[in-house]
């Protein structure tokens, strides 16, 4: 029996991480992101709590305009990880998972979509 250890490849993390905070309103907001090879999760949460009590998934599909989407864990009644993965998957051509953490009102939750299309824009080598 040979010496398998130096049959072994070892490739670099392909991984990369992005986090940021915004002040949204009278909250702190932090997105923390984790960009894989054809994929994209993004936690949004409150900055005092790190919570993961909702999680959505979406895809493109060959066979639909639109992605799919499902909610993998959280009340179905919130709508906005499933809504935001989709547009996120659609634009990105990617599975995207989103992870939505906080209470959102008709102000907040398009400035939270603003502040992450800023961040996006300006870190394109991270997305």
């Amino acid at each position: 029996m040979g010496n398998e250890s130096d049959e072994v490849e070892k490739r670099e993390c392909s991984f990369k991480f992005h986090d940021f905070t915004a002040q949204i309103g009278d909250s702190s907001i932090t997105c923390h992101t984790i960009k894989m090879e054809n994929c994209l999760y993004i936690w949004i949460g409150d900055s005092k709590e790190n919570a993961m009590n909702d999680l959505s998934f979406a895809i493109v599909s060959p066979y639909e305009k639109d992605p799919l989407t499902t909610k993998i864990m959280g009340s179905i009644s919130n709508e906005a990880s499933n809504s935001l993965a989709k547009r996120l998957s659609k634009r990105l051509s990617m599975a995207v998972y989103v992870s939505f953490n906080v209470q959102v009102n008709n102000f907040s939750l398009p400035a939270i979509e603003r502040r992450l299309r800023d961040e996006f824009n300006a870190y394109p080598e991270i997305f």
